[in-house]
């Protein structure tokens, strides 16, 4: 084994794993708050990546990193976790629950100010919050913010890597703004960090009419394909703008016949046809396998490369001309 594997699993179990305790125990305590929304009994299990990594670890002699995780940005990430729990406080105790639509543009104003687009607004379903955790409010604000595709194009690599990891601090850092803007104003808000979420992300901002979830079960969305991160920000504002529909469902047809991410994923893990659970869930990714490599070789990404939604800002429409036989 390499000095990098070794010196990530001393780093990982003495300092990595205590730090994640922690913050799971902060997490799950949300439970206990009065007026929590809880999970049902359909809602999704969170997959702990750091954890699950130690026990592969401890479990796996042909288990090998590749890796230096970036200390700084895990630094800020976890603090920013912890910021988007004990900031719920600072919640006025009597808030608003109406916005203008003046203030809502100004809102979204704020947010691009960091690099977030699109924003957009979205009812959360209780089947969408991870056990063991909860939510202030199903009012929910969905960010996202683009990943360079410059350093996507490069996966796997350590420079990836570094740089999804930065877009994860930004975007969480984001949100505890955006949840201190809001309170400002006097609304209640609850940041939830793109690392470490409390809800599954992807089908809720594919509700919220910002994409579709593509075959690799990302999702892709018409600015930047799959190249973004998503975050959320639940609020007391209850007459949030909610789309009415989406129009990017015709991006499973063109996945269909695509298969491009199937074909050039290393570790074989994207299934060709997907699996619906008795839950409704749609799982697409076999998770082993594809947790195994994206641990071993710079958290992966390379289907997010591969993916002809990532090529431009034009991809969108012009796969969907050729998938309506448009061209």
């Amino acid at each position: 084994m390499g000095i990098k594997h070794a010196l990530m699993k001393v780093l990982m179990m003495r300092f990595g794993v205590p730090r994640v305790i922690r913050m799971l125990k902060k997490q799950t305590a949300l439970q206990e708050v009065p007026g929590i929304l809880k999970p049902t009994q359909r809602s999704p299990t969170r997959f702990e990546i750091p954890l699950e990594m130690m026990k592969l670890l401890q479990e796996r002699d042909d288990i090998e990193i590749r890796q230096m995780f970036p200390v700084r940005r895990l630094l800020s990430v976890m603090k920013n976790i912890h910021k988007s729990v004990d900031s719920i406080s600072e919640n006025p105790q009597m808030p608003s629950a109406t916005a203008s639509s003046e203030f809502l543009s100004q809102l979204r104003e704020y947010a691009q100010s960091f690099g977030v687009y699109p924003l957009e607004f979205v009812k959360l379903p209780h089947d969408l919050i991870f056990d063991k955790f909860g939510v202030l409010f199903d009012n929910a604000i969905i960010l996202a913010m683009e990943m360079s595709k410059k350093k996507i194009d490069k996966a796997p690599s350590q420079e990836t890597l570094n740089m999804v990891f930065g877009t994860y601090d930004e975007l969480g850092i984001t949100a505890n703004n955006v949840a201190h803007f809001l309170r400002e104003h006097g609304y209640a808000a609850q940041a939830d960090h793109p690392l470490g979420g409390l809800v599954l992300f992807p089908p809720l901002a594919q509700m919220a009419g910002i994409g579709w979830i593509g075959k690799h079960g990302l999702l892709i969305t018409p600015q930047f394909g799959p190249r973004v991160r998503l975050a959320a920000v639940y609020t007391s504002i209850e007459n949030l703008p909610y789309a009415a529909k989406t129009d990017h469902s015709w991006i499973e047809e063109y996945c269909r016949k695509c298969g491009l991410c199937i074909k050039q994923c290393p570790a074989h893990a994207i299934l060709e046809e997907s699996v619906i659970h008795n839950t409704g869930r749609v799982t697409n990714i076999k998770q082993q396998e594809c947790f195994e490599y994206f641990g071993q070789y710079y958290g992966c990404s390379v289907c997010i490369k591969v993916c002809p939604f990532s090529e431009s800002m034009y991809a969108y429409e012009r796969l969907k001309a050729v998938t309506e036989n448009k061209l």
